[in-house]
């Protein structure tokens, strides 16, 4: 349905950042090897603070969906509605694939950091 907006949800709390979700896009999608439907990007690892004796350290993986991602599984795209291959191999099962009203309820069932990507 052309009105529908898609989006991509992720639980970066436990996302592996080991590239599964990265290579499966660009296999699916037949990309060359410097593009990309969905990157990984790595924030940290850097010292949160003093807490917990000084040991706190923020360390995590994000993976965001480009524009060719989009052109897919957005809205108007050709595989709009279908799962991607991407949240699919996604072994620890934090990437999750909908319609924009359906990932907004699924966020709200968590009580922790979600990025939600708007397709």
């Amino acid at each position: 349905m052309a009105d529908q907006k898609y989006a991509l949800l992720v639980d970066y709390t436990y996302f592996s950042g080991n590239h599964a979700a990265e290579i499966a896009c660009k296999e699916e999608l037949g990309l060359p090897i410097d593009q990309f439907g969905i990157k990984e990007v790595e924030i940290g690892p850097f010292k949160k603070g003093e807490g917990n004796d000084g040991d706190a350290w923020e360390w995590f993986y994000i993976p965001c969906p480009t524009s060719i991602f989009s052109d897919h599984w957005g809205t108007n795209g050709d595989k709009a509605g279908q799962r991607p291959l991407a949240v699919q191999v996604e072994e620890s099962a934090s990437m999750y694939y909908g319609t924009l009203e359906d990932m907004t309820a699924k966020m709200a069932e968590f009580d922790r950091p979600m990025v939600l990507f708007q397709l």
